[in-house]
C-alpha cells in the first residue's frame, strides 16, 4: 500500500470534478438526493468493526460538495454533506487513486482542511468507489481522531468491503437509468397521436395501452383488464368478433396486419375511422403490438377535398374559357372539354384523344413559335403569370393567361374575339371623334370670321351664324359615328339623304317643286360637312330668291361619279320674271368657293339663265367618298 501523501494535484486531475460525463453518472445513481440506504450503513459498521477504527463513511463527491450516502462515528448530530473545502475525499476522487494520511496536521496539502479543524479528521484512509467505464462518483474511507499508521491488513479490508459497496452502487445506477428510460419511453408513449397497444403472445390478453389508445378506446381508468367499450366495423359496415381484431390476430395467430381501417364506435363516446396496424414483436417475452392512426380528419379532408375537385371540375367542364394543365416537360396534364374541342378542330379527333399524356408541341405543332410559347416561357422563367393574345386556326382571337405553379403552368384560353373588335372599332371612333372636333372648331371658326365681316347687324350675323351651324349639325347628325362587332367605324351618309337632311326645313320629297336624281354615293365625314355647306348656302339663296320662293319654282339635283369626279348640278327654273344677275359675289358665294376650291379642292361654276339659275361644282371622289 502506498503510504505516502500524492503529490499536489494538476489541473487536468482538478478537473475530473467538473467532468460532465462523471457528473451525469453521479446523478444516474440517485443517491446524492436519497435518503441513507440500510446497505451501506451496514458497510460503514463492518468496517469500523474490522479495522477498529471509530468513522467510516461513504461520501459522494459533486463539483461543490461531498454527500454522506452512509456513515458510522460522526458526532450528532452528524452532517449530511459538507463543502468541498472540508473533504478529503475530493482528492480521492480527482486523482482516482486511494488517499492514505497517517496525520494530516503534519501535512502541507491538507492540515488548513475544514475537516481537520471542524470535524476532527487527523489520520485518513480511502479509495475510490466507480462505475462499472470507471467513472470515480466517491469514496469509502476511515477516519480516525488521532495520528496513525495505517496497514496493508486495514487497506485490504477497506477495499473488499468497498468493492461491495461499488456494486451496490453500479446496480442503482443501472436500476436508475432503466426507469428513468422507461419513463422516457413511457413519455414519449403517452404523447404520440398514435394509439399504442400491447397484448400477450397465445392469450391475446391486452397488456399495456398508452395515453392515445386509452381515450381512444374509451378504457375507464386507464385498466386494461377491464372489457373494452367500443364496437368495430369494417368499412363495409360488417362487425367485427373479438377474435377478428387485429391485435388479437397478432397475438394468437402470429399474422402481421397492416393498414387496417376499422370504423370504431364507442359505447359513450364519438365514432372515429382507424388505420390499425398489429404483429409479432420479439422481446422478452414476445408480445402483439399493434398501433391505431385516427384518420376521421383525414377522412373528412379527403371527401372535402373530392367535393371541391368534383366542384372543380364541373366549374372547368361548363366554363366557356379552355383551360389546359401543362407539367414541367411542357406535357398535358388535364385538358377541359373546351381545350379539347378546340384541339379536336385544329387538329384533328385522333391528335385530341391523345393529348393528355403527351407534349403539348407534339399535340398542336401549330403553336410553335407563337405568342403562347413566348408568354410560356416568359411565365416559367419569370414564375408569375403571363397574358398574351394568341390566334387560333379558325380565326378566333384567344387571350391566354398562364400562371406557373411548382413546375407546372396552368392555362386559360378565353374567347375575345368580340372583345377585341369593339375594342379596335373604339379606338377607331375615338381617333375619328378627335378629328371631327378638330376639323369643327376650325370650320367654326372661319364660318364666325366670314359671317362677322359680311353682316352689316348682329341680328343678321346671329341667323347666318345660326342657319349655318344648323346645317352642320343636320350633316353632323346623318353620321352620327357608331361601331359595332360587325362593322367598322367609318362615318359615313348617302349623298341623296345629305341632301334631303339639309334641305328638310325649307322643303321635302313630297314637294313637287323638289327633284333628285343620281346613284348611290357614300360620303366620309369631309365630303358630308362641307358639302352640308355649300348645299345649304345655295338653298337659303333658292328659298330668299329662286326656285324655292314661289309654288311656280322647280329645283333640279343631279349627280354622277365620271372618271372619279363627282359632279353635282343644282338647277333651278320657273321663275315668273326674268331674273337679273348679281353686280357682285356675296359672302355665299365666297363661301361655297372657298369650301370647293379650298376644303374639296374641287372647281365650282354658276350660271344665269333666263328663267333662273345653274350651278355645277366637281370633286375629286377619292376626298369625300366614304
Amino acid at each position: 500500500m502506498n503510504t505516502s501523501m500524492p503529490p499536489p494535484l494538476t489541473g487536468e486531475e482538478r478537473s475530473r470534478l467538473a467532468d460532465p460525463a462523471r457528473l451525469r453518472a453521479l446523478r444516474e445513481t440517485g443517491l446524492l438526493e436519497s435518503a441513507p440506504a440500510e446497505i451501506f450503513e451496514r458497510a460503514t459498521r463492518l468496517a469500523t468493526r474490522v479495522t477498529g477504527v471509530p468513522v467510516s463513511l461513504v461520501s459522494m463527491v459533486d463539483e461543490n460538495r461531498q454527500v454522506f450516502v452512509a456513515q458510522t462515528g460522526l458526532d450528532a448530530p452528524a452532517p449530511s454533506e459538507t463543502p468541498l473545502s472540508h473533504s478529503f475525499c475530493r482528492y480521492v476522487v480527482e486523482s482516482d487513486a486511494p488517499l492514505n494520511v497517517p496525520d494530516a496536521r503534519e501535512d502541507t496539502v491538507l492540515r488548513d482542511n475544514g475537516a481537520v479543524r471542524d470535524l476532527g479528521v487527523t489520520a485518513y484512509l480511502g479509495v475510490p468507489l466507480r462505475t462499472i467505464d470507471g467513472q470515480p462518483l466517491g469514496a469509502f474511507c476511515l477516519i480516525d481522531r488521532e495520528a496513525r499508521q495505517w496497514t496493508e491488513e486495514e487497506y485490504e479490508a477497506l477495499s473488499d468491503i468497498a468493492a461491495g459497496v461499488e456494486a451496490e452502487i453500479r446496480l442503482r445506477r443501472q436500476i436508475n437509468v432503466a426507469h428513468r428510460e422507461e419513463n422516457r419511453f413511457r413519455a414519449v408513449l403517452d404523447q404520440m397521436p398514435i394509439g399504442v397497444g400491447v397484448a400477450e403472445l397465445g392469450t391475446g390478453r391486452l397488456l399495456d395501452l398508452n395515453a392515445t389508445a386509452i381515450e381512444m378506446f374509451g378504457v375507464q381508468d386507464g385498466d386494461v383488464t377491464k372489457q373494452l367499450a367500443f364496437d368495430a366495423y369494417t368499412p363495409e359496415g360488417r362487425k367485427l368478433s373479438l377474435s377478428e381484431f387485429p391485435i388479437v390476430r397478432a397475438a394468437r395467430n402470429e399474422e402481421t396486419i397492416s393498414h387496417m381501417e376499422l370504423r370504431c364506435v364507442r359505447h359513450d363516446g364519438p365514432e372515429r375511422n382507424l388505420l390499425v396496424s398489429a404483429q409479432r414483436v420479439e422481446s422478452e417475452p414476445p408480445v402483439a403490438v399493434a398501433t391505431a392512426l385516427d384518420i376521421s380528419d383525414l377522412n373528412a379532408a379527403r371527401e372535402h377535398a373530392a367535393e371541391v375537385d368534383r366542384r372543380l371540375a364541373h366549374f372547368h367542364e361548363i366554363t366557356f374559357d379552355a383551360i389546359v394543365e401543362l407539367d414541367s416537360e411542357d406535357k398535358i396534364r388535364f385538358a377541359n372539354s373546351v381545350m379539347r374541342a378546340r384541339i379536336r378542330d385544329a387538329v384533328g379527333a385522333e391528335a385530341e384523344a391523345q393529348a393528355v399524356g403527351r407534349s403539348l408541341w407534339e399535340t398542336a405543332p401549330h403553336l410553335i413559335g407563337s405568342n403562347f410559347e413566348k408568354a410560356l416561357e416568359e411565365a416559367r422563367r419569370t414564375g408569375v403569370p403571363t397574358v398574351t393574345d394568341q390566334d387560333g386556326r379558325d380565326g378566333r382571337i384567344l387571350e391566354a393567361r398562364l400562371y406557373p405553379e411548382h413546375g407546372a403552368i396552368i392555362a386559360y384560353l378565353r374567347d375575345v374575339t368580340e372583345e377585341r373588335q369593339i375594342a379596335k372599332a373604339r379606338d377607331t371612333l375615338t381617333r375619328e371623334l378627335n378629328h371631327r372636333v378638330k376639323n369643327a372648331f376650325a370650320m367654326m371658326s372661319g364660318l364666325v370670321g366670314m359671317t362677322a365681316r359680311h353682316a352689316k347687324t348682329p341680328e343678321e350675323m346671329a341667323r347666318g351664324l345660326r342657319e349655318r351651324i344648323g346645317a352642320l349639325a343636320r350633316a353632323h347628325e346623318l353620321i352620327n359615328p357608331t361601331a359595332t362587332p360587325e362593322r367598322d367605324f367609318r362615318g359615313m351618309v348617302e349623298l341623296r339623304e345629305l341632301l334631303l337632311g339639309v334641305l328638310s326645313p325649307y322643303t321635302n320629297l313630297d314637294d313637287p317643286r323638289l327633284i333628285l336624281d343620281g346613284p348611290d354615293i357614300a360620303l366620309n365625314h369631309a365630303g358630308s360637312t362641307n358639302l352640308a355647306l355649300v348645299i345649304h348656302e345655295l338653298a337659303t339663296n333658292a328659298v330668299k330668291y329662286g326656285a324655292l320662293s314661289h309654288d311656280a319654282g322647280l329645283l333640279e339635283l343631279t349627280w354622277r361619279n365620271t372618271s372619279g369626279q363627282l359632279e353635282l348640278d343644282w338647277r333651278e327654273s320657273g321663275y315668273p320674271e326674268e331674273l337679273v344677275p348679281p353686280s357682285n359675289s356675296g359672302f355665299g358665294s365666297k363661301l361655297i368657293d372657298l369650301t370647293i376650291q379650298g376644303q374639296l379642292r374641287g372647281t365650282y361654276g354658276t350660271e344665269w339663265v333666263p328663267d333662273g339659275f345653274q350651278a355645277r361644282m366637281t370633286v375629286p371622289m377619292d376626298l369625300i367618298k366614304g
